[in-house]
């Protein structure tokens, strides 16, 4: 059975494929410490069509935009294996369950770095990467960091960690030394922000 596109109006709130009948035909792939890969059937409104989608059941991330009194970006530097090579970021990491995003901000910034500052403040969330993934990531602005404590990095994480003048970001994504997606978004907001008028302030 088909259905009219007017029965989902752009801006309805109403999806345009559903979860048809009682998800028995759904089906956990591979379930770990970090995520669940399941296999999950959706129909559409439209034509009536149902397609299976694999979605990777994966927690809400955080990173962080910390700017030293002198305006420096906090920035650190750690192997990814899906690139197969060191990438350049702002610290962040998951977010624990039921944990406020601007305080899980604060403590991945601590346990990476060492460094703390001002009450952090909450800047942006987007999904990131909705045709796969179920995690949204926040970017939080923390100003005022300084060093403060010991880093306490996850076990298998390896940070270098570098200080980079604020406007030298805009150049260190332009020439790709900065190309993880997430980050220049989270980048690009922030730097939105500094610039009057640009994100409708």
């Amino acid at each position: 059975m088909s259905a009219d596109s007017s029965s989902f109006p752009a801006g309805s709130g109403q999806s345009s494929w559903f979860r048809p009948g009682d998800g028995s035909s759904d089906r956990t792939l591979e379930e770990n410490w970090l995520f669940r890969l399941r296999k999950e059937r959706f129909r559409s409104r439209h034509s009536g069509k149902e397609h299976d989608f694999y979605i990777i059941h994966l927690a809400d991330a955080v990173h962080v935009v910390a700017i030293t009194p002198d305006d420096q970006v906090l920035l650190v530097r750690q192997f990814r294996a899906g690139s197969g090579r060191d990438s350049l970021e702002i610290p962040g990491g998951l977010v624990d369950p039921g944990e406020d995003p601007c305080a899980a901000g604060a403590r991945e910034l601590a346990e990476e770095t060492g460094y703390v500052g001002d009450p952090p403040e909450l800047l942006s969330t987007v999904w990131s990467n909705p045709s796969l993934v179920t995690s949204r990531i926040s970017t939080v602005v923390i100003r005022n960091a300084r060093p403060a404590v010991a880093p306490d990095p996850d076990e298998n994480e390896e940070l270098l960690v570098d200080l980079v003048p604020a406007r030298d970001i805009p150049r260190l994504i332009v020439e790709g030394q900065i190309d993880h997606a997430l980050v220049v978004a989270g980048l690009l907001w922030w730097l939105g922000t500094r610039t009057p008028g640009m994100l409708g302030g």
